[in-house]
């Protein structure tokens, strides 16, 4: 059995309960298309009573679906998430660039999507940019974002991260919370 969760400023306690009953064999999180791979990492941290949602559940992938047919128009809007409507919360002022940045260095995998829409020419100058930007992140090229494989998270690798817990520090009550929507 599987279940979908969303990461939301709300409704954490009812989906470790059933984490802890072991309900479920795999949990997708699945955050916003605004959010960032490593808030969504320090989630797991985070307390509700006694337990933390890495007590009952691992993190096996942080991911973020790569569109590769748009990917360099993105990247060179200066449009902010305001003009898009996209904003997290009150007073966001980061660019569309800055956001898909931010979801690019931190993903353990990178789903180069839409590899069926550019040349192999693009692709591969897309996936340069991709192992740029992050290294140490494993690049695949999907279409229609089928995915199938292993594990590939760190804790203790995130944990290392110069940002890490830097933002939820600053906003305690922001995006700390997953609820369970299955």
């Amino acid at each position: 059995m599987a279940a979908l969760c969303v990461l939301q400023p709300s409704g954490y306690g009812c989906s470790v309960t059933s984490y802890a009953q072991q309900r479920f064999d795999h949990v997708l999180v699945e955050s916003s298309g605004i959010s960032e791979p490593l808030p969504v990492a320090e989630t797991f941290t985070f307390r509700d009573r006694a337990t933390a949602l890495d007590d009952v559940a691992s993190l096996a992938n942080l991911v973020t679906v790569v569109d590769a047919a748009s990917v360099f128009e993105q990247l060179s809007t200066m449009e902010t998430l305001v003009d898009r409507g996209w904003e997290a919360a009150k007073g966001d002022e980061r660019t569309v660039s800055h956001l898909l940045c931010d979801q690019l260095e931190f993903a353990d995998l990178l789903l180069l999507n839409k590899r069926d829409l550019v040349t192999e020419e693009q692709l591969g100058a897309v996936e340069a940019f991709l192992r740029k930007a992050n290294p140490t992140g494993e690049v695949v090229r999907t279409e229609r974002s089928v995915l199938l494989g292993t594990a590939r998270f760190s804790m203790k690798k995130a944990e290392e991260h110069p940002q890490w817990l830097v933002e939820a520090r600053e906003h305690e009550t922001a995006w700390t919370r997953v609820r369970s929507c299955a």
